[in-house]
């Protein structure tokens, strides 16, 4: 069925979305106007500042939380009205000084509205109401103000800003995206085209992390910096510590004939800092100068003598944790390298002309380095000066090389000493000669070495081994004995000489032995005669010996008066 009040009801409907429309559109346009205010309020803290990205943050932020202030305190009471057809008819009431007859006749004609009493006295309000409603004016009073002002001054707004970021479009670029939090920096008079800290190129502009620069500890650090623009006279470094709070600030002056081009020097500093370059009205991004501290190396020796010295020799007889030290001959001595504070890539050993690379166990940083098999230190056979030379993960070596020197310990020849009861012979006796034969590590072979010279000239050599100690019954470093010397076997005659040199072999294991010699015992082979005749000057001599003895006991035989 049709409706009486549709008219009424179409009327009061385009007047509630008009009522919305100027609500709406009043709060969207001091909303955005406000927002392009704050943002110009952004601006001008960023540019006057140049907030590093903390303070950007903090910016955005505030800028978030002042949108949504303002949307709750001018939006949101505006827009979250909800009009029905019975307020706005309410408020034509108002305006054309009516009784409640609008509203009253709208709800009658709603389907609830027979259960409410009379129908004939809700289709007579009905009635009434549609027959004045086509002359009433429900459009007055209706004002879109608000809504020119709040437009206008949003278009301003965005005039002027937008005037703004024609004439200035990079300052407008670098803001909007240093406001979401990027790298930017705005225009300036004065450009750093390159920077170069001790040969190394940092960005004058970061796009990711911090860039880096690492310099050896100990060396100077030169900086080179190319301008562009309007070029001042001078720059300057800013220096600042990164792990206590030291600051510091370097000048930078141009090379004569090049006013472009900046050069200065910092040196002895011993831990790393920030820098930052300051040229005109331009200022780079920080960058980190890391100060690389060089390897601290320990090196010893583990000496393993040979088999045949191990047994004799003293605890700590043999010391290799010094770079100079001696060694016997035959020796194994290893390397045992170490860089306390950081990771090693190589470590190269030269002797001579010759190189040999270290390897090691694994990357730990506390990892010994060894050398491998195959060099003169497996077996050390003559006296070896050596550099040891390192190079860490950060490409650094040593100031100068680690030099030592190994030397051979003399391994000192045997000794011995004999000597012979008679020095008068038969030809066909058997003479003995005592010996004491003595070494550092033992006694290994005692020949006695028989030289017969005859009375017609004639020489020869012969050999009587005295005695031979086997392997098993090692180390005998003293060995004491007595050799019978079977002189019948050589046919002498009177007058003949014999001389007898005791020779003994040390033993040194796998390796041929030295040899040493005793002083020679002087034989002259005689009769029966020249035996006795030496007995009896011999018992003479023993006689006078006794007789003077008892003499000076005895007070015989003083002075005449």
């Amino acid at each position: 069925m049709q409706s009486k009040l549709g008219i009424l009801r179409s009327q009061l409907g385009q007047l509630r979305r008009k009522r919305g429309f100027v609500r709406w559109g009043s709060a969207l346009c001091a909303l955005l106007a406000l927002l392009v205010w704050l943002l110009v309020a952004a601006f001008l803290g960023d540019w006057s500042f140049d907030l590093p990205t903390s303070g950007r943050t903090a910016l955005l932020v505030a800028w978030i939380f002042a949108g949504l202030a303002a949307l709750r305190a001018y939006v949101w009471p505006v827009v979250s009205i909800r009009e029905t057809t019975e307020d706005v008819a309410l408020i034509v009431e108002r305006q054309n000084k009516i009784d409640s007859d609008l509203v009253a006749a709208l709800q009658f004609e709603s389907p609830q509205a027979k259960t409410w009493g009379s129908s004939r006295l809700a289709d007579a309000v009905i009635d009434y109401v549609a027959e004045f409603s086509p002359s009433l004016n429900v459009f007055e009073g209706f004002s879109y103000q608000p809504l020119p002002k709040r437009v206008l001054v949003l278009v301003a707004t965005l005039l002027m800003v937008g005037g703004a970021v024609a004439a200035f479009p990079g300052h407008a670029s670098a803001f909007w995206n240093r406001f979401l939090l990027g790298t930017a920096h705005y225009p300036t008079k004065t450009q750093i085209e390159s920077i170069v800290v001790s040969g190394q190129t940092i960005p004058v502009y970061r796009t990711g992390a911090i860039a880096q620069v690492r310099i050896p500890y100990g060396e100077p650090i030169r900086v080179e910096v190319k301008c562009a623009g309007e070029v001042p006279a001078a720059g300057s470094a800013r220096l600042s510590g990164i792990n206590n709070d030291a600051s510091n600030q370097i000048d930078l002056q141009p090379l004569p004939g090049q006013s472009d081009f900046f050069v200065g020097e910092m040196a002895h500093l011993t831990d790393s800092f920030k820098v930052r370059f300051h040229f005109g009205d331009v200022i780079s991004d920080p960058a980190e100068v890391v100060i690389v501290p060089l390897p601290l190396v320990d090196i010893a020796w583990d000496v393993t003598p040979p088999k045949y010295a191990a047994a004799t020799l003293k605890p700590g007889e043999l010391d290799g944790g010094t770079r100079q030290f001696s060694v016997l001959e035959g020796s194994q001595a290893r390397l045992r390298l170490v860089c306390a504070n950081k990771p090693l890539a190589s470590v190269r050993l030269t002797i001579g002309e010759t190189t040999f690379l270290a390897v090691n166990s694994d990357s730990r940083r506390t990892a010994s380095w060894t050398l491998p098999p195959g060099t003169p230190f497996d077996s050390i056979r003559e006296g070896l000066k050596y550099e040891i030379q390192v190079t860490d993960q950060d490409g650094l070596s040593l100031e100068s090389p680690i030099a030592g020197q190994i030397r051979l310990k003399v391994d000192r020849a045997p000794r011995i000493v004999a000597s012979a009861v008679t020095r008068q012979v038969l030809p066909t006796a058997q003479p003995k000669i005592d010996y004491a034969a003595g070494d550092d590590f033992g006694v290994a072979r005692i020949v006695a070495v028989v030289h017969l010279s005859r009375e017609d000239g004639r020489t020869s050599r012969h050999e009587v081994v005295a005695k031979v100690i086997s392997e098993r019954e090692q180390p005998q470093p003293i060995v004491r004995g007595q050799i019978a010397i079977p002189l019948s076997t050589y046919e002498l005659t009177k007058g003949d000489e014999v001389k007898i040199v005791l020779e003994v072999t040390d033993w040194r294991g796998e390796v041929v032995g030295q040899q040493g010699f005793g002083e020679p015992n002087t034989l002259s082979v005689t009769d029966l005669n020249g035996i006795l005749v030496q007995t009896g000057e011999e018992d003479k001599k023993s006689a006078k010996q006794l007789d003077e003895i008892l003499r000076r006991e005895l007070g015989i035989g003083g002075e005449k008066k």
